[in-house]
């Protein structure tokens, strides 16, 4: 699976909301796998992913919003050591994530100017995913 790295936090913090019917019934598709199988190769990339395939910011094979969403890729990456073109299982990038950026100041610092952010603040995760909706 492709990953963009600011995914790797809205995937954690997803609780059933997104842009469209659609967005939202991919979103919890692809966080289901993830929990199934937590130890699924992800491959880091800088271009749209498996979650942009549902987006509405997504304009061929480009996103509308790409220079927002490379500053949170390069964010999260600085943060959590790793670089796009990375292969490492969902678990390994989950764990990072939670506790480098989720876990602390800079998920705010990293986050806050998302549109999600109001929603995300206020959800806890954990070391077991269980945000992840099935619904």
């Amino acid at each position: 699976m492709k990953l963009r790295a600011h995914h790797l936090l809205c995937i954690q913090k997803f609780t059933g909301h997104g842009y469209d019917a659609a967005f939202t019934a991919h979103m919890t598709a692809v966080c289901t796998q993830l929990r199934r199988s937590p130890e699924s190769p992800v491959l880091l990339t800088d271009g749209c992913d498996t979650l942009c395939s549902a987006c509405p910011h997504r304009v061929g094979s480009f996103c509308d919003s790409a220079e927002k969403v490379s500053a949170l890729d390069a964010a999260v990456c600085k943060a959590c050591g790793i670089q796009t073109g990375a292969v490492c299982s969902w678990e390994r990038l989950r764990e990072l994530s939670r506790t480098r950026v989720l876990q602390s100041k800079l998920f705010h610092a990293i986050c806050c100017g998302c549109q999600w952010y109001a929603l995300c603040r206020h959800v806890e995760v954990s070391d077991g995913n269980e945000n992840c909706s099935d619904t």
